[in-house]
């Protein structure tokens, strides 16, 4: 009888062969995941590039996505999870726009849009923040004596925002500061450009040509506020400071009157009226207007100079 052979089991191959059976049975099931492409145009139709796209899911949890329009205005991210996504386009200069997407098992999710850009003067969200920033950062400057650091960031802010005339005033007064006077005159200029209401803005223009002794630039400065505002006291007088100063005296004369006439309680109208009557040798005008001032501001830093002046103008033998 034949008998049989017994073949040799070699143990760690059964064990091999179990154990792969066992990781088979337990690994779960792949993902299901799809993709998300298409292209961003203008209204015209032409290719946006450099556009972040943001993808993320619609209840906001998990890590946004991201990816970048190409220099055709397309966009391809593969391998996201089946779910729904908001997608949220970014581009600044440009309205944001969002989509709302269905991510497929496979399939690739096709969103094709159009940007608008942002109306002039209009800024995005990243830029209105750094506007804010270089603003908050000059006033900061500013009040801690830092002008140089002022001027800077709101020139910074004006790269933003050129039209805003406020904050060309504010430069002016950062320059004024700082002592550069002709920067300081070019920045006060370009506020009143921009808003010729803005009487302070055209009555410092005046004043930084007076402090550099061109009066006539200064006159003329004035002359343009006082188109602005009839009547007003300070900037007739200021006015009337100037025009003697180029040498204009009857002018100043009568512009001081001007401004005591539009506001009888404006003390510094009367000094000067008082000192051109006494030049004029009109006496008992002089006498007037000296009082009025010392009813006015008796305490002032000129009152012990003009009590001095009108003892002078009552006892003239003395």
């Amino acid at each position: 009888m034949q008998s049989l052979h017994s073949v040799p089991v070699r143990k760690g191959g059964l064990l091999a062969i179990a154990a792969a059976l066992l990781l088979s049975a337990a690994a779960p099931a792949l993902a299901q995941r799809g993709a998300i492409r298409g292209k961003i145009t203008d209204p015209d139709g032409n290719p946006v590039p450099d556009v972040q796209v943001s993808i993320v899911l619609l209840d906001g949890g998990g890590r946004p996505i991201r990816v970048k329009t190409n220099d055709s205005g397309e966009f391809l991210r593969a391998g996201i999870p089946v779910q729904m996504y908001r997608v949220s386009f970014e581009l600044e200069g440009w309205e944001p726009l969002q989509a709302m997407v269905t991510v497929s098992n496979g399939g690739q999710s096709i969103i094709n849009e159009t940007l608008h850009p942002l109306p002039e003067g209009v800024l995005s969200q990243a830029q209105a923040d750094r506007a804010n920033q270089h603003q908050q950062a000059a006033q900061d400057a500013f009040q801690d004596g830092d002008f140089g650091r002022a001027v800077t960031e709101w020139q910074g802010f004006l790269e933003l925002l050129p039209n805003e005339a406020p904050a060309h005033f504010n430069l002016a007064a950062a320059h004024e500061r700082a002592q550069d006077f002709p920067a300081a005159i070019e920045a006060y200029e370009a506020a009143y450009a921009l808003d010729d209401s803005m009487l302070e803005a055209i009555m410092a223009v005046g004043d930084l040509h007076g402090r550099q002794r061109e009066w006539e630039q200064a006159l003329s400065a004035f002359d343009r506020a006082m188109e602005l505002v009839e009547g007003n006291a300070v900037n007739l007088f200021n006015y009337a400071v100037y025009a003697s100063n180029a040498g204009k005296v009857e002018l100043a004369d009568e512009f001081y009157a001007k401004a005591a006439e539009a506001d009888p309680e404006f003390a510094p109208a009367h000094l000067q009226i008082g000192m051109a009557r006494a030049r004029e040798e009109d006496r008992e005008g002089a006498i007037a207007a000296f009082e009025r001032f010392l009813e006015l501001d008796p305490d002032g830093a000129q009152a012990v100079m003009v009590q001095e002046i009108l003892d002078q103008l009552r006892n003239p033998g003395l």
